[in-house]
């Protein structure tokens, strides 16, 4: 979804591309699905080598290098060795330039520096990609603030987590500091989930949420668990009127107890039916399932980015989404179904130095 550009922050990086909420499909979406969400949402990122082919032929689409798993430490080469991913987006004709930073390690200043260099004599519009971890939110970030602040050049955050960096104390704080304290230098949030919209309603310059738990952080390697755990293999669906996302294969419980209101979904793709459909889907046709599951969650994100962006007050109108979600929440252990406030919810209803109010807190 594209912002009025009026509402960002003055920077000749909103001629190339606009301000606003947008999907980070990964690199496997078919051509003519990535059109259609491209045109639908105003733009999109896609990764790896297969997003920069589909990249070629779709207007608009931002290509992310993706290449910044972690590398060894004592590899001298690991920062950036030679220019292929400029080489790959420019041939794509891409409108920003992404770059191609593997993962920069806590307390390492100096590949930070490094890598708010790259490409800096380019004269094409680039977005410098920082994955980092929350430390850098935390501990890191009155360099993190100087370096950036420094350089002067807009920046794309990877939270590296195995699952979600925002659940980290502190790291929503420090993401609102960092928004606020490098000013008028644009932020963008890359791979990310909803906390994207709160961020662009705190004035980040554009957020980029994944449709799917693989494309919403950057990843580091997660402890697979034993055949003998059994492995939910079922897709994510972000529950609009919970505020955050669940395993397809646990929305039935919520039927089960007789909470349908909680799985109507009025975004374009479901269209008033329920969220069990996407269950339902998944049973018959697993990767039919995942699909749709990714479709509804672009819609689903864009139309709560409409919603909060329209607000007279964005930030005042997430604040009191999130409130809605945690209360519809709590109001389900009325029901059988207690569930924990997430961390990344909690932080954003947790004011610096105020505690959340004990109504919303479910442990």
């Amino acid at each position: 979804m594209k912002l009025d550009p009026s509402r960002a922050l003055p920077h000749p990086l909103a001629a190339a591309i606009s301000p606003g909420i947008f999907p980070y499909l990964g690199g496997s979406a078919r051509p003519d699905l990535l059109r259609s969400i491209a045109a639908a949402s105003g733009g999109a990122v896609v990764s790896g080598k297969r997003g920069a082919r589909l990249a070629a032929q779709i207007p608009g689409v931002l290509v992310d290098p993706a290449v910044y798993a972690p590398r060894p430490p004592n590899d001298p080469d690991a920062l950036f060795a030679y220019d292929d991913w400029l080489w790959r987006q420019q041939a794509a004709g891409v409108p920003v330039l992404l770059t191609d930073t593997p993962r920069i390690r806590n307390q390492d200043r100096s590949a930070l520096a490094k890598a708010l260099a790259r490409w800096a004599d380019v004269d094409e519009p680039t977005l410098v990609v920082l994955p980092v971890e929350a430390w850098w939110l935390r501990d890191g970030l009155p360099w993190l603030i100087d370096e950036v602040t420094a350089a002067g050049r807009p920046v794309a955050i990877v939270l590296l987590h195995q699952y979600n960096g925002l659940d980290t104390a502190g790291a929503v704080a420090g993401l609102l500091e960092f928004i606020s304290a490098v000013q008028p230098v644009p932020v963008v949030l890359l791979r990310c989930d909803i906390s994207a919209v709160g961020a662009v309603a705190r004035r980040a310059f554009a957020g980029f949420v994944g449709w799917s738990a693989h494309t919403r952080h950057g990843p580091l390697p997660m402890r697979q668990p034993d055949r003998a755990e059994g492995r939910d293999e079922s897709p994510s669906v972000f529950v609009p009127a919970l505020h955050e996302y669940f395993k397809a294969s646990s929305l039935p419980a919520f039927a089960g107890v007789g909470r349908l209101d909680v799985l109507r979904c009025g975004d374009p793709v479901c269209a008033g039916d329920s969220l069990l459909a996407i269950a339902d889907r998944g049973e018959v046709d697993p990767r039919a399932g995942r699909l749709l599951a990714s479709r509804h969650n672009v819609a689903a994100a864009e139309q709560l980015a409409r919603r909060i962006f329209s607000a007279a007050e964005p930030r005042d109108a997430w604040e009191e989404t999130c409130r809605a979600g945690a209360q519809a929440s709590a109001s389900l252990a009325e029901h059988g179904i207690s569930l924990a406030l997430k961390p990344w919810l909690r932080q954003w209803l947790q004011p610096p130095g105020k505690p959340v109010p004990v109504g919303l807190l479910l442990q």
